[in-house]
């Protein structure tokens, strides 16, 4: 899928000059496919972070979602919904919808996509948070800390999960999917500056062989090999 925003938004926003992400505590982002239990997945293991006899940080693990399009909106002055247009795919159209949603000023569009950025760093460099989605993983991809993780699954097993949750249609859940795979990957790429690709990830667990209890157990024994517990 070509990158559309990321055509509009031109060479200001990739060529912008950002600081490193502080790097001294531990954190985690989630990327996800539609359909796998992010949310379910990050609350588990939060709670078990939280329970965990060698791991106390002051306030314990948090996990931050619809948190950064809030602090964003905040800064910025902005409705959230403004902002959420950007992310919440579920809610949003093609890309020309997004765009459409703005002002035709350019510099609007990008100016909201450095606060996201911004409000990502300043969350990941707090540590002890689980970032689901928002481009975190590209955002914040050169951090020693961090753990990146991927929940992806086959198409037909997350159509059925989406038609399940959301009661939709097969075919509306397929389209659902498909289309919301798309614009999280173009997300991503606007950040990253180039396509996302396995590389990107420390672990990839397949959510239709794995349950939300073998992902955090794994998850949680990888943290202590790389002693972020």
């Amino acid at each position: 899928m070509e990158n559309l925003l990321l055509k509009y938004l031109g060479k200001d926003f990739n060529t912008r000059e950002t600081g490193p992400v502080s790097c001294d505590r531990p954190f985690i982002t989630i990327s996800r496919q539609c359909g796998c239990p992010s949310k379910l997945i990050a609350q588990k293991l939060a709670d078990r972070l939280n329970a965990h006899p060698h791991q106390k940080p002051a306030g314990g693990w948090h996990c931050i979602n619809k948190e950064v399009i809030l602090e964003a909106a905040r800064e910025l002055e902005l409705e959230p919904e403004k902002v959420r247009l950007l992310f919440d795919a579920e809610r949003r159209g093609t890309l020309d919808d997004i765009l459409s949603s703005f002002s035709s000023n350019y510099k609007s569009t990008v100016t909201v996509l450095k606060m996201i950025r911004k409000v990502v760093q300043t969350f990941s460099s707090k540590g002890y948070v689980i970032l689901i989605g928002r481009g975190g993983v590209a955002i914040t991809q050169n951090c020693r800390k961090a753990l990146h993780i991927r929940l992806q699954a086959p198409v037909e097993w997350r159509i059925q999960e989406v038609s399940r949750h959301q009661n939709l249609s097969e075919e509306d859940a397929r389209h659902l999917a498909i289309e919301t795979d798309k614009k999280r990957n173009a997300m991503i790429e606007l950040f990253l500056n180039r396509k996302p690709d396995d590389s990107l990830f420390d672990l990839i667990f397949n959510c239709s062989r794995l349950s939300p209890d073998e992902i955090v157990a794994s998850t949680l024994h990888v943290m202590e090999m790389k002693k972020m517990i």
